[in-house]
């Protein structure tokens, strides 16, 4: 009760929330829906619509309506409930009580099995190697993994952040690729996630320059390049050299790409370290 009472003030007293580029404090009653139709896999959405449709049109597959009733009213109840707390939108994980019910309302569809349906057994097989296939082509970076309708882990962000993709998971992944790769030290560092700190895996970094490029080796989560404050929004006009997990991208920025996205930005272009040197050792020698 402690722990719901916690969960109720939170949605009361509102947090910023994100989705598709957009921040603003409160949520979105939507929310919920649209992260299901991007984070789960289409495979399982094609199940769950062919069990639907065989459900209301098929003969040998209802249950009675009581039990139909029983099995589907609390999923609905659930996605209502918290689609209906707007305070913030963070999280999917609150709707996975949805997850039991809806599968064993999808596995009506193997009766098509004993019903010798066999056209319905190969679409139902079909969405289900689509499904366990594009879940396991991520593996093992399950927490980030986004559909195809969203364009892949890849383009998440674009989408939804927090723990839909980020939760801490990817710095160990970030650290064994900085040991492979000394030449990106030193490494600045933008990650925010509360209660971790990346120094934890012994990760030695700076900070990035805020809302400027300059050349160098950086690291950065998406929640920071996504963050509300926009303080590193700029690293969305260069591209990763590498990524550790789908959470953390790096990125090598030279001095012309540096003052690329400065001109984009209407910021100064920076000069090149060696060649103000050469031209203050000419100046010498001319006088």
């Amino acid at each position: 009760m402690r722990g719901i009472d916690l969960q109720k003030w939170d949605f009361e007293r509102k947090m910023w929330s994100y989705l598709r580029g957009e921040w603003r404090l409160g949520g979105w009653w939507y929310y919920y829906l649209y992260a299901l139709a991007i984070k789960v896999p289409l495979g399982t959405w094609g199940l769950g619509l062919l069990a639907l449709g065989v459900g209301l049109f098929g003969r040998g597959y209802a249950a009675s309506w009581r039990d139909e009733l029983v099995l589907l009213a609390p999923a609905a109840v659930v996605l209502a409930l918290v689609s209906s707390q707007t305070g913030f939108s963070h999280h999917l994980r609150y709707v996975l009580p949805v997850f039991p019910f809806a599968f064993i309302a999808t596995s009506r569809i193997a009766r098509a099995v004993e019903l010798g349906h066999w056209k319905l057994v190969s679409i139902g097989g079909a969405a289900l190697l689509w499904s366990v296939g594009s879940s396991l082509g991520h593996y093992p970076h399950s927490l980030s993994y986004f559909n195809e309708l969203a364009g892949g882990p890849r383009h998440g962000h674009e989408h939804l952040v927090d723990s839909n993709i980020d939760w801490g998971q990817d710095l160990l992944y970030l650290e064994g690729w900085l040991d492979g790769h000394p030449e990106a030290r030193p490494l600045g560092l933008g990650y925010r996630l509360p209660c971790i700190d990346p120094c934890i895996t012994g990760i030695e970094h700076t900070l990035p320059p805020r809302d400027a490029p300059a050349p160098g080796w950086y690291a950065l989560s998406v929640g920071t390049i996504r963050h509300r404050t926009r303080d590193y929004e700029y690293f969305l006009h260069f591209e990763p050299v590498a990524m550790a997990g789908y959470s953390i991208y790096i990125y090598h920025v030279t001095l012309d790409e540096a003052n690329r996205v400065r001109r984009k930005l209407g910021l100064p272009e920076l000069q090149d370290p060696s060649a103000s040197r050469l031209t203050r050792l000419r100046e010498r020698a001319r006088e």
